[in-house]
């Protein structure tokens, strides 16, 4: 099918969140965004609160939209496109809350250790491939370059590879069981499909994490 203007425009939100992971998880870039007050609102805003107030501002392309022209699919064919879809979800919500929420709040709370950070990086750039790739192997598709269903194992094969990772993550992510219990609520909350709890979902962290730091910078 055609590359739709909403899916491309979508992306760009999805590119944006790749041009702060840029900023935010090279030390002195953020030690420059965190010495002003402009810099310091902008931490505010990718970290807990980008599907709150930016997100609303592109268009939302629905899993469960893709592919509804199912003309001339025989019955092997809807049901591989079905089960990818469905691995996408799950990458998706995976990403979004333990890729994104949980690594952006702990390098906002500044305990990541080296190991931690090298980790952090190589995360970050599989998460860039994967936003860049899935507009490349649509192109890829559109322009009969490449089969659909190899294009679309190829994007499986891409946003899969970052659980190759997870062996190193362990101890991460056991390490920071607060972190680990705000990303998975999150995750749930985003299930309701509810805005508003979102919303307050991403206050309550914001409250929660911001008081955190500063008692802790107390000590």
């Amino acid at each position: 099918s055609v590359l739709s203007r909403s899916f491309v425009f979508e992306n760009l939100f999805y590119q944006c969140m790749c041009v702060w992971g840029f900023f935010y998880y090279n030390s002195e870039l953020r030690a420059s965004l965190q010495s002003n007050k402009i810099g310091k609102g902008l931490e505010i805003l990718f970290c807990f609160l980008p599907y709150v107030v930016i997100r609303p501002f592109f268009p939302t392309t629905r899993f469960k939209d893709a592919g509804t022209n199912k003309t001339g699919r025989s019955d092997k064919l809807r049901y591989f496109y079905e089960i990818g879809t469905h691995l996408v979800k799950i990458f998706y919500l995976w990403g979004k809350y333990f890729l994104g929420f949980f690594i952006n709040w702990l390098v906002f709370l500044d305990i990541p250790s080296d190991d931690d950070m090298v980790l952090i990086h190589g995360v970050f750039l599989l998460n860039v491939g994967t936003v860049s790739i899935a507009v490349f192997l649509h192109t890829l598709r559109f322009k009969k370059v490449l089969p659909p269903q190899l294009t679309f194992s190829l994007y499986l094969g891409q946003i899969y590879s970052t659980f190759c990772g997870l062996p190193l993550a362990y101890t991460m992510f056991l390490s920071h069981p607060m972190l680990c219990f705000l990303a998975l609520s999150g995750l749930i909350c985003n299930m309701t499909r509810s805005k508003l709890a979102h919303a307050v979902w991403s206050l309550s962290c914001l409250i929660l994490l911001k008081s955190y730091k500063q008692s802790s910078g107390s000590r």
